[in-house]
């Protein structure tokens, strides 16, 4: 990744979804700083929070989704109380799968506190394999790629 791209998606104006997540007390490791799964969990809300209604949008059934890879860098302490600010972009669309970019923001910060690729597959719950996604859902995501800042 370049110098750029780092930069890109350290930046509030490179992501077009955000999810706001209540910090709580019990998120705090033993240092008083937020704890590596806690951001993991507040990723995972916003995941679902931009997935699940484009999914539902199209109506009928839909893949389920399951994550193949998850990459986080910590780049600064977060601190109970507060509120986070997740953003999230689609970032490609492949065959089987997509990849989501995410940034975290302590609310009203410009400064990011983390940023995270999360690459998420298509399910089939009865086969218990990837599969390709129904037209109707590539056809969401592509519209939702298209309405993203650069």
């Amino acid at each position: 990744m370049t110098n750029s791209e780092l930069y890109a998606m350290r930046s509030r104006a490179h992501y077009n979804h955000w999810t706001t997540v209540t910090l709580r007390y019990c998120d705090q490791d033993p240092l008083g700083h937020i704890n590596n799964a806690a951001t993991a969990a507040f990723l995972e809300q916003a995941r679902i929070a931009l997935v699940y209604p484009l999914l539902k949008s199209i109506g009928g059934p839909h893949p389920e989704l399951v994550v193949a890879r998850l990459v986080i860098d910590y780049l600064k302490e977060l601190s109970f109380p507060g509120n986070v600010e997740v953003g999230s972009r689609i970032d490609r669309l492949g065959g089987k799968s997509f990849t989501l970019r995410h940034a975290v923001f302590m609310a009203g910060e410009e400064g990011c506190a983390a940023t995270a690729e999360c690459v998420m597959v298509f399910f089939d719950l009865v086969r218990r394999e990837s599969m390709l996604p129904p037209a109707a859902v590539r056809e969401a995501l592509e519209r939702f790629m298209r309405e993203q800042p650069p």
